[in-house]
């Protein structure tokens, strides 16, 4: 009989092989590779084909396991440091005050007025954690796309900045959604608490991180590079998630921080050789998880609901400060719709409503759904009109 670990690795495998392979096809027709990836990941889910074929071969081949779960997790790490390390802190120096301003109410908009639409349908308890999910933009899939496409410039940088800054926000956001939910009131004192702890946090830790990493880097030899930079970006991954951090905002830290360094371009090189291989992953796995078979009519109408309430008000959170950043409105619009999917936060906060009983199956598949559906729509959006970014 075959062991769990090698019918896990078989699986990884077959996922790289039809991500790869869809994504040579949604290029050909003019699509992002990361539609192709996150479509095949439906296709062959053990809710649909995958589950078919598990029947078939009497092995649980397609499945969303622990190994699967490891190197999604790792895949999206990549993506993280990749995109910290192309930025680095000038990136984030170029748009300032203003993408910080773009991630706080580019996460800040899209909740409050996603809770107030949503508690017409569900109880309130339940549209402030479902609100929760609309604020973070999936920087994977923002990363992702500007690798792609190789774009630069300062309203790349704004993406960016507020796609990094605004995990912060949001992780804020759903910490206080949290409280409210679970302990049945609004407590100013508790939501002060959490806005200060995480923002001096994740302060000190940027900060420190920028001072120190670069230094040590720059005494390391050459050939163990790489290594020290696993070490670095997993290390303090583990810091930062014990302390309640997303392992996205460390990521995206490591990879600023490595930026800084005089081995910046050996760990280029590095990294894209990673994400050559690992990089789909994650997409895939996001399209497995998404239960087409079970969705219900109130789950159908809950999700595309979700995400008209999500590309509309993460549009008007952003579009002021990327006018004000580039003096462009076709460009602002372009860089807001840039901010569109929400992806793999969006996947957290339904996971953790569910954890906490306070989501039903309904209320968990409608938020997977919104997840998936942002970050097919706002990749097919931004694809078509990147070019007009200033």
């Amino acid at each position: 009989m075959l062991s769990e670990v090698l019918i896990a690795l078989l699986e990884i495998s077959l996922i790289m092989l039809f991500a790869a392979l869809m994504g040579s096809i949604s290029v050909k027709y003019r699509f992002p590779k990361v539609v192709g990836e996150l479509l095949i990941g439906i296709l062959i889910s053990p809710f649909l084909i995958g589950g078919f074929i598990n029947k078939i071969i009497n092995i649980n081949l397609f499945s969303i396991n622990n190994y699967v779960l490891l190197f999604s997790e790792f895949s999206v790490i990549l993506l993280i440091y990749s995109s910290g390390l192309e930025s680095g802190i000038l990136s984030l120096k170029s748009s300032g005050i203003w993408g910080i301003m773009g991630a706080i109410f580019g996460a800040t908009v899209p909740f409050i007025f996603g809770t107030f639409l949503l508690k017409f349908f569900v109880a309130f308890n339940v549209a402030i954690i479902m609100g929760s999910a609309l604020g973070a933009t999936s920087l994977a899939v923002v990363s992702s796309l500007i690798k792609e496409l190789n774009l630069k410039g300062k309203g790349i940088d704004f993406i960016l900045t507020a796609g990094a800054f605004d995990d912060v926000i949001s992780l804020i956001i759903l910490s206080v959604a949290l409280a409210i939910s679970t302990l049945g009131g609004f407590s100013y004192a508790h939501i002060i608490r959490i806005v200060f702890f995480y923002s001096i946090a994740w302060g000190i830790i940027f900060a420190t991180s920028v001072f120190i990493i670069p230094k040590i880097f720059n005494k390391i030899n050459d050939k163990y590079a790489f290594e020290a930079s696993l070490v670095t970006i997993f290390g303090l991954t583990a810091i930062m998630t014990t302390l309640g951090f997303s392992p996205i905002i460390a990521a995206y830290i490591a990879g600023v921080s490595m930026a800084e360094s005089k081995k910046v371009t050996i760990l280029r090189k590095n990294i894209d050789d990673l994400l050559s291989i690992f990089g789909s992953i994650f997409f895939v796995v996001v399209g497995l998880e998404v239960n087409l078979i079970n969705l219900s009519f109130l789950g159908v109408f809950l999700s595309l609901y979700l995400t008209a309430i999500a590309i509309v008000f993460k549009i008007f959170g952003i579009y002021p400060f990327a006018f004000i950043t580039t003096k462009n409105h076709k460009s602002s619009f372009a860089i807001s719709t840039g901010m569109i999917p929400r992806g793999e936060i969006g996947l957290v906060v339904a996971n953790v409503g569910l954890t906490y009983s306070i989501l039903n199956n309904v209320e968990f598949s409608s938020i997977v759904l919104m997840s998936l559906l942002t970050s097919i729509i706002g990749a097919l959006i931004f694809n078509n009109i990147y070019h007009y970014i200033k």
